[in-house]
């Protein structure tokens, strides 16, 4: 009898990638599948174990930081236990799905096939983009819709262990893999030191208890921030007075952001039509046209 357990495990910063998470989780229970989710900070903080071997199908979920996966996912990649060919997908989210970032997996790819995962199927998710760039909101809900539609694809492959490649060519992919360790090891700590509290600031600690990497803590001067930030922007977005704010590369955040969970109010707000992106679109939007049309959703 074939093995209906299915794990996903994914790393989400502003919410985005967990969304898709819960979605194809959704899709895969309702085929008769029995998923279970997980966050990877979670293991690797040792808050959660898993029984890795009572699962059939396996999924690896994260955003794409600076052309990667984060460190946070690299790490939970390598200390999978080796595996005797069980079944493995990846997906990730990008404010672009835009071949530069279809490399982003490849590192963790790597290393879930030199344990043994039969990694078979790679895909990519556009969705609101959360870094420097504020989308239209007709555009945001117009990327979930088709997320959401592309969600009931994928599920329907990785059942059928259908395979999915995305490639990129090799010299880019050194080339956006130096520039995504500088970030991952630089950028997150430069933009944490200019992490300030406001007096809006209530001590709930929730950025304390979210922070994937136990960056922030609570000290007797109040909220302190450290030097393992990984730039994720989740206590940013997340803070529920606003009480964070940066004061280096400020330019990074968006506001309003969203994404993440505000993307169920765009969904039904019937004053958004979500149509933004059409065949006329020129310019930066022109490279959405191609994956909004690819299956049929434009």
């Amino acid at each position: 009898m074939q093995n209906r357990k299915a794990a996903i495990f994914y790393f989400s910063g502003t919410g985005n990638t967990e969304i898709i998470a819960k979605r194809i989780a959704d899709a895969l229970e309702r085929k008769d599948q029995r998923p279970d989710l997980f966050r990877m900070e979670n293991i690797l903080k040792g808050q959660q174990s898993v029984d890795y071997e009572a699962y059939g199908l396996i999924g690896i979920g994260h955003p794409v930081l600076g052309f990667g996966a984060s460190g946070i996912v690299e790490r939970f990649a390598e200390q999978l236990p080796d595996s005797a060919g069980t079944s493995t997908f990846v997906f990730k989210t990008a404010s672009s799905p835009h071949y530069v970032n279809h490399g982003a997996s490849n590192t963790v790819i790597r290393c879930l096939r030199n344990k043994g995962y039969n990694t078979f199927h790679n895909s990519i998710f556009a969705m609101p983009c959360n870094f420097f760039m504020k989308y239209d909101d007709r555009l945001n809900k117009q990327l979930y819709k088709t997320a959401l539609h592309k969600v009931e694809i994928l599920a329907e492959e990785v059942l059928c262990r259908t395979p999915k490649v995305l490639r990129i060519h090799p010299v880019l992919e050194k080339t956006l893999k130096m520039v995504y360790y500088f970030e991952d090891a630089h950028g997150g700590k430069v933009f944490a030191k200019g992490l300030k509290i406001t007096a809006s600031c209530t001590l709930c600690l929730k950025c304390v208890r979210d922070c994937p990497t136990s960056n922030i803590a609570e000290g007797k001067d109040g909220i302190s921030f450290g030097q393992e930030c990984i730039w994720c922007m989740r206590c940013i977005y997340s803070c529920p007075r606003k009480a964070i704010q940066a004061t280096k590369i400020r330019s990074c955040v968006v506001e309003p952001y969203t994404g993440g969970p505000a993307l169920y109010k765009l969904l039904e707000d019937p004053g958004n039509d979500g149509q933004f992106v059409n065949d006329r679109s020129t310019g930066y939007y022109k490279h959405f046209i191609d994956y909004i049309k690819e299956d049929d959703s434009l």
